[in-house]
């Protein structure tokens, strides 16, 4: 059972669906700011060897509203796409074991591309164009019989980059990292994790989020409460999730 950020290390053993439901507030782009918006995505994610899966991820729609910055007119969002979330496809590789050693370490490499552009009501496109790849870790390990570690630091680039870049025009990368604690051991389990998206100079999006994930059988259902920290966060918002194990 995953928190709702912070993949596992290990590898899974069957099919695995994931569905994700973002609602934020006061997040900032290249030329809107102050956008609260809701954004929908879904994870398909399959093992290929004992050691290895593929996962593919898809932003299938966002909608919301914000401020332009060269005006300050307010503007709407809509779009069968994501914004910092791209349709992807990931390799992922566990190198370490718990079983064999005191934790489990993964690494994943993936390339995404723009689902959809986002059009807004002042007549431009946000995000009509775009390329990025991720390059990170994952790393697993028990604090007690109760409690799991889990974090997950990346790098992603986006090139060929259009209307997105919170801190000025053109490609540019952020380091994307998240440490969770998670208790494992009862259905309903509270888990806290702290995100992190920029490039620690002209954006630093930092947030902390309280989550309580509900297990039963194949099927977890996942609540969270983002709340920014730093000036460039998001102010506040929710995020639901859904994970079925085929």
């Amino acid at each position: 059972v995953e928190p709702l950020y912070t993949k596992s290390a290990k590898t899974y053993r069957s099919l695995v669906f994931d569905a994700y439901a973002e609602y934020y507030t006061g997040r900032k782009f290249e030329e809107i700011e102050d956008v609260d918006a809701t954004e929908l995505r879904i994870d398909l994610t399959f093992p290929i060897f004992s050691k290895a899966q593929l996962r593919f991820s898809l932003p299938f729609y966002t909608n919301g509203e914000g401020v332009q910055i060269e005006n300050g007119e307010k503007t709407d969002l809509e779009g069968n796409g994501g914004t910092f979330n791209f349709a992807s496809i990931g390799f992922e590789y566990q190198f370490l074991d718990s079983s064999q050693s005191s934790m489990d370490l993964l690494g994943y490499l993936a390339f995404g591309y723009r689902a959809d552009s986002i059009e807004t009501s002042h007549g431009d496109y946000m995000n009509h164009r775009g390329k990025d790849i991720q390059i990170g870790a994952r790393l697993d390990t028990p604090i007690n019989p109760s409690w799991m570690f889990l974090t997950d630091v990346g790098f992603q680039y986006y090139y060929d980059s259009d209307d997105l870049n919170p801190a000025g025009d053109g490609d540019f990368g952020h380091l994307v990292a998240t440490a969770a604690v998670i208790k494992h051991d009862r259905n309903l389990k509270p888990a806290l994790e702290l995100t992190y998206r920029g490039d620690f100079s002209d954006y630093n999006n930092l947030a902390i989020v309280p989550e309580l994930i509900y297990s039963f059988n194949a099927i977890d259902l996942k609540l969270g409460v983002p709340l920014g920290i730093t000036s460039d966060a998001d102010d506040y918002g929710v995020t639901l999730g859904f994970t079925y194990r085929m």
